[in-house]
């Protein structure tokens, strides 16, 4: 019985950790609407209060901005405009007037699409600046086709329960111009290239060597010790030849 309640509380734990909504942060579409993120940063806009006016903050990793005399401001997943609205909320006790009072979004930092496939290639992030398409994103990515199945990417928007899955063919978009598949993507998408026949192959080989990847790094960082104590030799000459020259002088 212990145990079984020892187990509970683990499950309770547990379903804190797991993600309850999207991809585990806040998760709108910023192609509509944008809406704040960590590391974005804003200005705070006040003609009416010069000492107000222009103050700039990133919003940091717990999602607050600190401003002038109210402090911290909980920013995270709100709209420029909502967050303009709790702005002026707090700063009700200090001014009268808060109706001039903006936040504007000066630095985007905090949106990011994922494309990954099975190795050798390796997961990447990209910065996403809005108005991107499959086929940019692949350009982006620039991607080696031999090793991909071009007729069937996955484009899938992450949730705890129900992510959507979309199969896109590229080669459609690519080769006859036919852009049904040529979806928009979305901050946080991830766009998965399911590997070909060549890509499996290559993706065997590159388990059957994974063991020797400590050895080859072993091997290149000896060299480039070696590398560098030769050319440190080399400098050392040069410094010979210098005091000779002097000498001579």
């Amino acid at each position: 019985m212990a145990l079984a309640g020892c187990r509970s509380t683990d499950d309770a734990r547990m379903l804190q950790v797991l993600n309850q909504r999207g991809f585990g942060r806040p998760t709108q579409d910023a192609n509509r609407q944008y809406y704040l993120g960590i590391g974005d940063t804003v200005v705070m806009r006040d003609p009416n209060h010069p000492e107000y006016n222009g103050v700039v903050e990133a919003v940091r990793m717990d999602g607050v901005v600190t401003l002038p005399d109210v402090g911290p401001v909980y920013v995270n997943g709100l709209t420029p405009q909502e967050a303009s609205q709790v702005v002026q909320m707090r700063y009700e006790d200090y001014i009268t007037d808060t109706t001039g009072i903006t936040i504007e979004v000066t630095g985007i930092q905090s949106k990011v699409y994922y494309v990954t496939a099975a190795p050798p290639r390796k997961p990447q992030w990209v910065r996403f600046e809005g108005d991107v398409t499959l086929i940019d994103a692949l350009i982006r990515a620039n991607i080696s086709e031999p090793l991909i199945d071009t007729e069937a990417v996955l484009v899938m928007r992450g949730d705890p329960v129900n992510p959507l899955v979309i199969a896109c063919n590229y080669e459609n978009i690519k080769r006859k111009g036919l852009t049904r598949d040529n979806i928009m993507i979305r901050e946080n998408d991830i766009i998965y290239l399911q590997p070909s026949v060549v890509g499996y192959i290559a993706w065997g080989v590159d388990v059957m060597l994974a063991p020797l990847t400590p050895i080859k790094e072993f091997i290149f960082g000896t060299s480039s010790v070696l590398s560098a104590t030769s050319t440190f030799g080399k400098t050392g000459t040069g410094n010979k030849n210098f005091n000779n020259n002097f000498n001579n002088f």
